[in-house]
């Protein structure tokens, strides 16, 4: 008798919690950011939560994606909410 190893693929994911100082541009927000291949669902006027892969390079990737947020958007900064100790503003 032989014995089979599935191979199991990592699918965990990181919700994070995003905070916007301006509640209108919610819609807006998660449509830009739906349009560079993020997961986002809208928790809340002013809230979004993103699925991440686990790892640091796709929290890097939304990162940039915020950066370049803040220039379109000035007005309407983000804050990332992870539940992680000592996280600063995103954008």
């Amino acid at each position: 008798m032989s014995t089979f190893r599935t191979a199991r693929w990592d699918t965990r994911v990181a919700a994070l919690q995003l905070c916007l100082s301006d509640p209108s541009y919610t819609d807006r927000l998660a449509t830009f950011l739906t349009s560079l291949g993020q997961t986002v669902l809208v928790a809340a006027p002013g809230v979004l939560e993103v699925d991440l892969a686990p790892g640091v390079s796709a929290r890097n990737e939304l990162g940039i994606y915020l950066r370049v947020w803040k220039v379109l958007y000035p007005d309407a900064s983000v804050h990332i909410d992870s539940n992680d100790e000592g996280e600063a503003p995103a954008a």
